[in-house]
């Protein structure tokens, strides 16, 4: 049964379109419009939705973050190919943000852009991959090392979909849902430790929170980078473990813990903000530390982040609950200060 949809429009510079929320809503109708298409998703993914799609094409990688590979990449041109999709054609991911971020990048530069649809069945994709065209693959180095900005022609959420997730993947979304309450709206953070507010209209608020990012700064040059609270040490704590140690939203769950303890030590934070992330984490069942040995090596590599100017840091703080800052940090005062107050 089809529930009631939210739509949020997207109007970006780059690209313009409308993500649309409900219940029971997945379908091959957005398709339709193209000549043709292929779908690429995961071997979990495909058992579960596959029947929606009768006509698709089909590109299945293996379920995981170590799929979101260069050889991968190769092997879906090679399959687009085999396929026969033109440039009227398109590519739609069906999964998570492991399948988005590979789909899109496959999308922006087979036959230099073919439309790209994106159908996020996790909460994470839900509320944050799906939504803003940064589409990347890993490198053995790091993560999202080779990427583009290709909007997608149209998001489709069915929140039908979650009921599918284990408990971990969907705690793992709450993640990205915290941090958008941290870094732009209050009222939600309050929805969230009162527990209260339907889930298609959190997903709702979430992206409509994204595309007002998306809209001020398309190609993530200022305030956008806002979005990236939690994620400098969450992508260092990823790499250290090795990808698929930690799922996604469990590392920016535990960055965002250190970024509170290190706004609160500048001064930059308010005090009482790293127990206060600490006990919404804990309620959403996310992790708030890693072991030391894995911490430690994290703060090593800090310089190779992807967000690194030379050995300053742009740093995501929170200054008030909904709403954030962007200093540039020294390094070495980052490795310091966590290490202090976290090993």
């Amino acid at each position: 049964m089809v529930s009631e949809m939210r739509n949020v429009f997207v109007d970006a510079e780059n690209g313009k379109y409308d993500i649309v929320i409900g219940n029971g809503i997945l379908s091959d109708a957005p398709l339709k419009n193209y000549t043709d298409y292929a779908i690429v998703t995961d071997d979990v993914v495909h058992p579960l939705f596959g029947k929606y799609f009768p006509d698709a094409k089909w590109i299945i990688l293996s379920s995981g973050e170590a799929s979101k590979s260069m050889r991968n990449l190769e092997m879906i041109y090679q399959k687009l190919m085999e396929y026969g999709i033109d440039r009227r054609g398109a590519v739609a991911a069906l999964g998570g943000g492991v399948v988005g971020d590979i789909a899109g990048f496959a999308a922006a530069t087979f036959k230099r852009g073919v439309a790209f649809i994106q159908y996020p069945t996790t909460l994470l994709a839900q509320v944050d991959s799906s939504v803003g065209g940064k589409v990347a693959v890993n490198l053995e180095g790091g993560k999202n090392m080779v990427g583009a900005f290709y909007q997608p022609a149209a998001v489709i959420a069915d929140t039908g979909a979650l009921e599918t997730l284990d408990s971990r993947q969907y705690a793992a979304g709450m993640a990205e849902v915290i941090k958008y309450a941290y870094i732009y709206d209050k009222n939600l953070h309050k929805t969230l430790m009162d527990s209260s507010g339907r889930i298609e209209d959190i997903i709702g608020r979430c992206c409509e929170i994204k595309a007002d990012y998306v809209k001020r700064d398309p190609y993530d040059t200022g305030a956008r980078m806002q979005l990236n609270y939690g994620h400098t040490i969450g992508h260092a704590l990823e790499t250290v473990a090795g990808y698929g140690t930690f799922l996604h939203g469990e590392a920016v769950a535990m960055g965002m813990i250190y970024a509170a303890r290190l706004g609160e030590a500048l001064g930059v934070s308010p005090k009482g903000l790293a127990e206060d992330t600490q006990i919404l984490l804990k309620k959403y069942g996310l992790p708030v530390s890693a072991e030391p040995g894995i911490l430690e090596e994290a703060l090593k590599i800090l310089l190779a982040d992807k967000k690194a100017e030379g050995s300053r840091i742009s740093f995501v703080l929170i200054d008030e609950i909904g709403h954030a800052v962007t200093p540039k940090l020294e390094a070495g005062e980052i490795q310091k200060i966590v290490k202090e107050l976290c090993l």
